[in-house]
C-alpha cells in the first residue's frame, strides 16, 4: 500500500513542482504566449505584461494560498465527520493510510531526481508529454475532485448511499462513488473543453488537497531535506539551466503545459477587454504546506495552543515569504522561484519555535506513529 500511494503521489508532486514557478514567470512569459484569448480551449491563459504594476491580486494570492492551507492542513490532521475517539476503527483505518503515505528520508532525494529526469523529458518532448499529462490529470482531478467533497455529500444525504457494492479488481465500493462520478469527470470534461479559469481553481484545489491528505512529513529531519533540495531544485532549473541546454528549462516547461496546477486570480487593475491573471502554482503550496500540516500535527500531539505554537509561527513566515515573492515578480517582473522565499520562510520559524521550547532534538526526530510525542520524552 505504502508503495503504491507514493508512486500516484509522488507523479502528483512531480508534476505540481515542474509548474512550480508559473507563480514567479508569469510576467516574464515571452509575448507570443499572450497572444491567445484567454479562456479558450488550449490556450494559454494571459498574463500581466512587464509594464503593468503591482496588482491587489498579487496580494489576494497570498490570502488564497494561506487559507487553502489552513483548510488542507486541518483537513489533513482531522476529515470531515470523522470520529475521532480513542477506540474508533475509523480512526484506526485512517492512520494506517496516513502511514502509508509517509514521506521518508530517501524519498526526499529520490524525488527530486525523479522531477529533473521527467524535467529534460518533458523539455525535450513537449508535445508528446503534455497530451500524456493532460490525460493523467484528467483522471487524478476527476479522483481528487471526489474526494474532496466525498464526506459532505456523504453526510448531507445521511449516509443514503454508503452501501458498499462489490466490484471487480477494486474490491468493496460505496455506491456514492458510482453517484459521484460521473459529476467529476463531467466536470473535468468541461474543464477540458473551455479551459474555465473558474474551474481550473476548483480542479486546482482539489488536487492540493489530495497531496496533502496522502503525503505527509513525521519529522523535521525528512522535511528539511525535502524542502532543502526543492530549494536548489529551482535555483539550478530556473537560474542555471540556460546555460547547460540553451534554455530555461522550468519556465519553457512551465509556460508550455496546461494543466490544472496552478490557482488563477484575475488581476483588478489590469487594462483592456480580456481578463488577466496572476497565478500560483501547486507545487508553491504543497511542498511547504506539507511542512504546515507537520507542524500542526506536532501542536495537536502535545497540546499546543495553535495560535501560538508551531503551525501559527510557520504560517506566518509562509505569508511573509509568498508576500515578498509577489512583490518583487510584480513590481521587478523577472523570474524568481517561489522555493528561495517559501523554504526559509517556512523552516526558519519552525526550528526557532522549536529551540524556544528545548524541543528541537524531538521534532527533528518527530512524530512517532500512535504515540503522543509528549509522552516518550520529558519535556525540560
Amino acid at each position: 500500500m505504502r508503495s503504491g500511494t507514493l508512486a500516484l503521489v509522488g507523479l502528483l508532486l512531480l508534476l505540481g513542482t515542474v509548474v512550480a514557478t508559473q507563480s514567479t514567470v508569469n510576467h516574464a512569459r515571452p509575448p507570443s504566449l499572450r497572444k491567445s484569448s484567454p479562456g479558450a480551449a488550449g490556450a494559454p491563459v494571459k498574463t500581466a505584461s512587464k509594464g503593468s504594476q503591482l496588482d491587489p491580486s498579487n496580494f489576494l494570492v497570498v490570502v488564497i494560498a494561506a487559507v487553502i492551507l489552513v483548510y488542507g492542513a486541518h483537513r489533513a490532521l482531522r476529515p470531515p465527520f470523522l470520529d475521532m475517539s480513542a477506540s474508533s476503527a475509523e480512526v484506526m483505518a485512517y492512520e494506517e493510510a496516513a502511514e502509508a503515505g509517509e514521506m521518508q528520508l530517501h524519498t526526499t532525494f529520490m524525488f527530486v531526481i525523479v522531477a529533473s529526469c521527467s524535467l529534460v523529458m518533458i523539455f525535450y518532448f513537449m508535445s508528446a508529454m503534455s497530451v500524456l499529462i493532460t490525460v493523467l490529470f484528467s483522471f487524478i482531478s476527476s479522483l481528487a475532485l471526489g474526494a474532496l467533497v466525498y464526506p459532505y455529500v456523504d453526510r448531507y444525504t445521511d449516509h443514503r448511499f454508503s452501501r458498499e457494492i462489490d466490484v471487480a479488481y477494486l474490491g468493496p465500493m460505496p455506491m456514492l462513488v458510482f453517484v459521484m462520478a460521473p459529476v467529476c469527470i463531467l466536470t473535468v470534461v468541461t474543464w477540458l473543453l473551455t479551459k474555465s479559469w473558474i474551474l481550473n481553481n476548483i480542479l486546482a484545489f482539489s488536487l492540493i488537497i489530495f497531496f496533502l491528505t496522502s503525503v505527509r512529513l513525521s519529522s523535521l529531519k525528512v522535511a528539511s531535506s525535502l524542502l532543502t533540495l526543492a530549494f536548489f531544485y529551482d535555483i539550478f532549473w530556473v537560474f542555471i539551466s540556460s546555460s547547460i541546454f540553451g534554455k530555461n528549462v522550468m519556465v519553457t516547461v512551465a509556460t508550455g503545459l496546461n494543466v490544472p496546477i496552478k490557482i488563477l486570480v484575475p488581476l483588478m487593475l489590469a487594462h483592456g477587454k480580456s481578463m488577466q491573471f496572476t497565478l500560483i502554482g501547486l507545487g508553491d503550496i504543497v511542498l511547504p504546506g506539507l511542512l504546515l500540516c507537520f507542524a500542526l500535527r506536532l501542536d495537536d500531539t502535545k497540546g499546543i495552543d495553535k495560535k501560538s505554537g508551531y503551525f501559527a509561527a510557520t504560517m506566518l513566515g509562509y505569508c511573509v515569504g509568498l508576500t515578498m515573492c509577489e512583490v518583487i515578480v510584480g513590481t521587478l517582473h523577472v523570474a524568481q522561484p517561489a522555493m528561495i522565499y517559501l523554504v526559509p520562510g517556512t523552516l526558519i520559524p519552525l526550528v526557532l519555535v522549536a529551540n524556544s521550547r528545548g524541543e528541537i532534538r524531538n521534532v527533528w526526530e518527530g512524530i512517532k506513529s500512535h504515540h503522543r510525542l509528549e509522552d516518550e520524552i520529558p519535556h525540560p
